[in-house]
């Protein structure tokens, strides 16, 4: 089972990464199989996004950063679930993390990990993570992924005491090995989780909006590939939709739909 940690810290080996490794230990401990990949986003040739929006339109292929993207989405499609770490800078990610996911905005129009596991992890010195882990949350789950854990810890960055370090320390480490249970049954679980009323509203938007996109535009394209236009298909993989959660989803997206319309 192969675990891949993406960090987004300056530092490298810093907090946020000592409480990823911490998940690590206690998931190995469960399950010897469970093998960790870590990509710092510090060592990696990631460049800065240009905002050309060709990768929107065109696809990805016609980015003209020639780097190492390609290579880290090919670890990110191999993993069997994928860890997004970034400690709190400034109540946001940190700006490798944000590089990080700018350069895979095309993924938010074409999702591709559709159901995969995968846990956002961040520390802070004060405040901050009621804002990052959600925007992790919601970057990852815009990709597909199913985001099944939000692990966060304030450690005090003066650590005054000896016993103010050995109870962040058992604080951690009790938060880690919760994270690690979660994360380790949800990928021993083979069937994909059901879809939210957030999910399906968000599928059927986008649904709209790229079916009625020129049949010559990356979007569309990559949706008709996947068989997503065909009537009758409400979400990106076989799942029971109920009547109730299609119906409010088709008002959700309506609304959206119309207020976009209204605003441009």
């Amino acid at each position: 089972m192969k675990i891949l940690a993406i960090m987004g810290s300056p530092k490298g080996k810093g907090k946020t990464w000592q409480l990823t490794r911490q998940v690590e230990e206690h998931m190995q401990s469960a399950d010897p199989a469970v093998e960790f990949e870590y990509i710092f986003l510090k060592d990696v040739n990631l460049q800065t996004c240009r905002g050309c929006f060709a990768c929107l339109s065109k696809g990805e292929q016609f980015c003209s950063l020639q780097d190492e993207r390609a290579a880290l989405q090919a670890k990110m499609d191999a993993a069997d679930g994928v860890i997004f770490a970034s400690p709190v800078y400034v109540y946001n990610v940190t700006g490798l993390m944000k590089n990080f996911i700018d350069r895979f905005a095309y993924v938010c129009h074409r999702p591709r990990y559709h159901g995969k596991p995968a846990l956002v992890v961040s520390t802070t010195g004060g405040v901050g993570l009621e804002v990052v882990l959600p925007i992790l949350s919601f970057t990852a789950g815009t990709w597909g992924f199913n985001v099944v854990h939000r692990l966060g810890m304030a450690i005090d960055p003066n650590r005054a005491s000896d016993a103010v370090r050995a109870a962040e320390q058992r604080q951690a480490d009790a938060k880690a090995g919760k994270a690690a249970q979660v994360f380790l049954r949800a990928l021993n679980t083979a069937q994909p989780p059901a879809p939210s009323l957030v999910g399906v509203a968000a599928f059927t938007l986008q649904k709209r909006a790229f079916g009625g996109a020129a049949q010559d535009t990356a979007d569309y394209q990559y949706w008709k590939s996947k068989g997503w236009l065909e009537p009758g298909v409400r979400y990106f993989y076989p799942a029971s939709v109920n009547l109730i959660k299609r119906f409010i989803a088709a008002i959700l997206a309506g609304i959206v739909i119309r207020f976009n319309s209204i605003q441009l």
